[in-house]
């Protein structure tokens, strides 16, 4: 695909989001195109309607903040799951290393990463399984949703910049592909909220490793400063979306920004000292 062809593609991706929030304010952002799929359930957390205080006030969602008993955290995660309709004993977690690894998981793997010991090492999970949710943590790193209407399985990941340079969407789709036999243009693809192209600045040399890996995009931006750059991970996504099969009129994109939207967490807007999200994913249908 040449550059033309991208970004023709890209302009085709959906744009927009939902965001509900109940009376506690626990809130979620959605995807229009993943909610009009009557099979599925999904959303993104926003940082309110919980108990956390402090820099994590109030709804931190992460095991790894130090400063946060797990019982507080798992007090958020209660008060989310009651305001999302989640069975709480469904949920199973990603344990990312930033890398692309995927993992097929079922009902055996329920609890694992909140009740029972966390799964070995993947940023992305893939299921067939309506006894199951997928769950994945975020701070400024991009949610990838993937929903296989056909086959009736779903894909969900964790997308930080190394994982997004690795394409972790490619492996999550080959992953569908080989567990359940999808058919990549039968497949639809979300971004959730994340941190934008006008926000995610880095190295020039790291923003030539983007471009260098994805030169059918214009992803790379000039820095305000010497030696910076900034990179549209959106784009990044949308092109290793088209690379796996996925159709253009199929990938939806929330726009939302970690670090410009107060109602999220922001690792970098937050300057470290910052709670974490979840994204979720399931089939409905489950006893």
């Amino acid at each position: 695909m040449d550059r033309a062809a991208f970004l023709s593609a890209f302009s085709q991706a959906a744009r927009g989001f939902r965001y509900h929030e109940n009376a506690r304010g626990v809130g979620s952002f959605t995807l229009p195109a993943f909610e009009s799929q009557p099979w599925i359930a999904h959303g993104f957390s926003a940082r309110t309607g919980g108990v956390s205080a402090g820099h994590l006030a109030s709804l931190n969602l992460s095991f790894t903040r130090e400063e946060e008993p797990r019982q507080r955290t798992m007090e958020n995660y209660r008060i989310f799951c009651a305001a999302e309709n989640i069975p709480e004993e469904s949920m199973v977690m990603d344990t990312y290393e930033h890398g692309t690894t995927v993992r097929r998981v079922d009902r055996a793997d329920r609890g694992r990463g909140y009740t029972l010991p966390s799964l070995p090492f993947c940023d992305g999970l893939v299921t067939d399984d309506p006894l199951v949710t997928l769950m994945t943590g975020h701070a400024d790193c991009m949610a990838f949703f993937f929903a296989d209407p056909k086959r009736r399985c779903i894909g969900l990941a964790h997308a930080g910049w190394r994982g997004a340079l690795s394409r972790i969407g490619v492996e999550v789709v080959r992953m569908m592909q080989e567990s359940f036999q999808s058919d990549p243009r039968d497949i639809l693809a979300g971004v959730g909220p994340s941190i934008c192209p006008n926000c995610f600045e880095v190295d020039a040399a790291l923003g030539g490793e983007f471009q260098n890996a994805f030169p059918e995009t214009d992803c790379l931006l000039p820095g305000r400063r010497p030696g910076k750059a900034y990179v549209d991970l959106w784009q990044v996504a949308v092109c290793q979306f088209l690379e796996a099969g996925i159709v253009p009129g199929n990938i939806s994109l929330m726009g939302v920004c970690t670090v410009e939207d107060g109602r999220l967490y922001s690792h970098r807007g937050d300057g470290g000292r910052t709670g974490g999200m979840t994204a979720y994913l399931r089939i409905l249908g489950g006893a």
